[in-house]
This record gives C-alpha cells, structure tokens and sequence, in this order.
C-alpha cells in the first residue's frame, strides 16, 4: 500500500474506534441516568429534548475538562467566518449559535442532540468522518427500553422527526457512501446517517 492509502487506512480505524468508546460512553451514561431516575424534559413524539437533556446528561455523568457557551463555542470547536459553529457538530440551523460543547477528558467534544465530534477539534471535522450523532428513547417502545441510546441511522432508528431511519433501507442508493460524505462535507445531511453503517459494520467501508 502507499503512504497515502496507510494515513487513510489509519485515519478511519481510529475514527471507528472513537465512535465505538463514544457510542459505550454514552450508553453507561445513560444507563446511570435511568438509575438516578433523572427528570427528562421531552418532546411529545417519545425523545428526549436535545437540548436541554443531552447538556444535563453530559455534565453529571462524562469526565468534562471544558465547556464552551454561544460566547465561546470556537474554544471547543471550528467555527465558520460568522463565528458559528459548521454545521457538521449537529445542531440545526436555527439552534446552532445556541449550542454549549463539552471537552471530556479523553478529548471528544460533546454538542447538545449528543453529537460528538470522536477527536475534539481536530480535522477533519465532517459528519461521516469524525463527527458522529446519537439519539435517546425517553419511552419504552416496541423495540426499545427506555433510555435507550440508537444511532443515528442505526436499525433500530425509527421514522420521526430527528431519527429519519435506516441508512440501508434502499441498498441501491444507501444513505452513506464517499460521494455522500465528501458531498455533504460539514453540513450533515445524509451522512449523519454514517453513524448506524459504521457500528453496524465494525469499519468505516466508505
């Protein structure tokens, strides 16, 4: 293999395990959370409010060294020329000048939606790349226990308004590729599908 074909090669195993401690991280965080029987603040259609929860959960139960408000958000993570952060950390457009980030002692940044960016903020910072999204079921289902952490994209990730399904649904056109990733680039979109494929397939085979 060439020098370039190693980076990547390397590059995207460290990605993966980043995801996966990220993925383990908060699933224990969660799971003392539920112990503690949290208050949630939560929206009508069964998951848990982004916002003000995912902020909550991360403080009391990850090992935070830092953390960034609407006035400081560029010490945690990259910002664009307005100063807000690329789109890439997981907010939408209307709550992305909003959002807190949280450095954690191992060096991810955890934003509000419980997106993680796997390697702080450090490069590349693409959804699909080293940014990453998760979502939080508040009621049991028929699927999931309450409190349970899915990918975004995963399976297990039903249709609603912040976990829009599977990114295999259609394997003629999946919901994340190269083409996908490097088209999206920072702003999400599809790619934040990229979560579920690479849990689902233990590599990053885009």
């Amino acid at each position: 293999m060439t020098i370039p074909n190693l980076v990547s090669k390397y590059q995207k195993h460290s990605y993966v395990t980043g995801l996966k401690k990220a993925y383990s991280t908060l699933s224990n965080a969660m799971a003392l959370a539920m112990h503690d029987d949290e208050v949630w603040v939560t929206y009508p259609w069964g998951y848990i409010d982004p916002i003000s929860t995912s902020e909550s959960i991360i403080k009391k139960y990850m090992k935070v060294v830092k953390t960034c408000d609407s006035s400081s958000q560029g010490d945690c993570v990259e910002v664009d020329a307005t100063g807000n952060p690329i789109q890439g950390y997981g907010a939408r457009d209307s709550y992305i000048g909003d959002m807190k980030f949280f450095v954690t002692a191992d060096g991810m940044t955890w934003g509000s939606y419980f997106s993680v960016d796997v390697n702080g903020k450090k490069g590349p910072n693409k959804w699909g790349r080293d940014i990453f999204s998760f979502e939080v079921a508040y009621t049991d289902t028929y699927t999931l226990a309450q409190g349970a952490v899915v990918p975004y994209g995963s399976r297990q990730c039903p249709f609603g308004n912040f976990c829009y399904g599977y990114w295999n649904n259609n394997p003629s056109s999946p919901l994340c590729t190269t083409e996908i990733v490097n088209r999206d680039g920072r702003s999400g979109g599809y790619a934040q599908y990229c979560t579920g494929r690479v849990l689902e397939e233990g590599a990053m085979n885009y």
